[in-house]
Formats: structure tokens, sequence, C-alpha cells
């Protein structure tokens, strides 16, 4: 195998010489530059990559942590952010977080000191905490919040109007002439969870139907809590005729309690997710969802990485549109 030093000797240059030449320096005149890719060609010296990587930090591979690799959303995640590295020539690099352990500095210093990745994505609730963040700025790490409650300095934040696509699956409920409509939220320490919650209760205020807090229950965006919330529910004398569920493992979990019980969807309950996840279009009935634009979410991440150091420093926020999925388990509401 060549090495750097052979690649010296046939230029006639010194070792240093040809790593500038190699990382593009400037400074390098370009008789000595053409010396040295001309013995880099008749050698057919292939650097090491893991070499150089130990020598100036991973800037190629894209690092991101997350906590609940069971999540439909985070598998999108993941997805639409391996397509856009790979459409890109980059890396990522992932690893099981868990951001309420007492150890959690340790273990993020222990995975940048590991893969020396100088690009993190953050997803939430880890895009909010202002302790990671401070950790990857000083260790001069560049960050990408996905759905972040607030900007935070220097970094590029990329979300939909989640309060306004809850807003509009509540609205669409109404118009099929939905009155009583329940909500099973997510956690409301995730902003995701909270402006999902806000926006249901926007459709009704708009709608000027009443806010009864004994339908909505929070399923903290978890399959098995949603299957104790739709119980409760669909157990009460007055239940829902139609469900908002804040994501799409929550309304899954409510059509099959509604189908334990006897309950047809959409006949006798209307459902409506959230996210847009495989489940809502490989469970039947099909599941009306609000579409998050995954892909663009990934691209618009390694996007930013793209940009130089320099351009990239500032803080920026992207709001990406969303769409509403209609499927076969929403329709106009049961007569009396």
């Amino acid at each position: 195998m060549t090495t750097i030093d052979q690649v010296a000797r046939r230029a006639g240059v010194s070792i240093k010489t040809v790593s500038r030449v190699m990382n593009d320096y400037e400074h390098v005149s370009d008789q000595t530059r053409n010396k040295v890719e001309n013995a880099i060609r008749e050698l057919n010296y292939a650097p090491s990559a893991i070499a150089r990587q130990m020598r100036l930090g991973d800037t190629q591979s894209i690092g991101m942590l997350y906590g609940d690799p069971g999540s439909g959303y985070q598998a999108q995640i993941n997805h639409s952010m391996l397509k856009a590295c790979s459409d890109s020539g980059r890396y990522l690099a992932v690893e099981l977080f868990d951001e309420n352990s007492m150890g959690w500095v340790n273990q993020v210093m222990r995975f940048l000191d590991r893969t020396r990745v100088s690009n993190m994505v953050l997803v939430p609730p880890m895009c909010d905490s202002v302790e990671i963040h401070d950790l990857l700025k000083s260790r001069g790490v560049r960050t990408v919040l996905i759905s972040p409650s607030r900007p935070l300095l220097g970094s590029h934040c990329v979300a939909i109007d989640d309060r306004l696509a809850a807003m509009e699956a509540t609205q669409t409920l109404i118009s099929l002439g939905h009155r009583r409509i329940g909500h099973v939220a997510g956690r409301q320490d995730h902003v995701g969870g909270l402006l999902r919650r806000l926006g249901y209760e926007d459709g009704l205020i708009k709608a000027g139907l009443t806010l009864d807090d004994a339908i909505v229950l929070d399923g903290n965006f978890r399959f098995r809590d949603a299957l104790s919330c739709a119980e409760q529910l669909l157990s009460l004398p007055d239940r829902p005729t139609a469900i908002f569920a804040a994501n799409d493992q929550m309304a899954v979990a409510v059509i099959m309690v509604a189908a334990r019980i006897g309950l047809k969807v959409p006949e006798d309950l209307s459902v409506i997710g959230f996210d847009n996840t495989p489940i809502a279009r490989n469970i039947w009935p099909g599941l009306t969802t609000v579409a998050q634009p995954f892909d663009q979410i990934g691209a618009s991440a390694v996007a930013y990485f793209n940009l130089k150091p320099s351009l990239s420093g500032q803080t920026t926020t992207e709001i990406l549109g969303h769409t509403l999925v209609m499927r076969e388990s929403t329709a106009a509401a049961p007569t009396p």
C-alpha cells in the first residue's frame, strides 16, 4: 500500500506539503501542486479516510441522537436523513440516547469523541435541551434542530406549523358534521404535543364549540398509553363521534379499541392522526392524517451543513408545508 511518505519522495517535497495539497490549502504554488498531484496519480495513492478523520475531525458525517427507536416519527426522520445524506455523499452516525440519564453529558462526549462528527441533528425532545446545545456549541459542532419550541442561537431550525395543522385536522372533522370531538394528546412537555393540542382547541373555538376537558386525555405519544385513553373516551355515556390523535401510533390505538368494543370506523367513529407514518397507509381502514414533509426536512438539514461554516452560523428557521391526507378512517358524523 502506497504511503504519503512515498508520494512526498516521488514529488520531491515534504510530507507536510503533500498534506497541504490534499487538503486544498491555498498557499501552494501551481508547480508544486502539479508535482504532488502527478505523484499521487502515478502511485495510485488513496489516503485513509479514517486517518484523515482522526486528524481533522469528520466534516462529512452527520450525527443524530434519539431516544425512541420504535417511534414511527423517528423512523421517518431516520429514512429522510439517510436519503439526504446519500444524495449528498455524506454519512449518518446515529445513537440511542437517554436525555433523562444522570450520565447524559458523558454519553454525548463519548459519541463525539468516537465519531468526531462536526454536524449534529437534534430531534424532539433533545432539540429543546439548552444543555445539549451548549455542549455541542462548545465543541464546535453545528446543529440543526427539528421542530424545536424556540430557535437557539447559531442553529438552523426546521419545522412545520403544528398548531395550524392540528386546527385544520379538527376543522375537517367539524366539516363532516362532528360536534363532540375527543383528543388524545401528546406529551405536554413536548412542543409538538402542546401545539397540536392548542390547534385542536383553536378549531373548536373557531366553530363555536365548547371545550370539554373530559374528552381530552394525555397519550404521551405512546401506543399503550393511547389504548387506555381510547378505552376511557369510548366508554363515556356521551362518547365522542370523532377523535383527533396527536400522532399516528395513538390514532391506531383508538381504531383498535373501537374494533374491540364493536364500533365501526368510520361509520360510528371517525379518527385522524398526525405524521403520515407507514402505519397510517398500512392499517385498515386507512388512516386520515397530517402528512409531514419528511424528505424535505432531511434535505433542509443536509443543505444547511453543506454551507460553509462562515455562512451557516446564523440563527435561521424554515417552516415547511404540511398536507392533510384523507383516507378511509373519516366520514360524516353518524345520525342521532
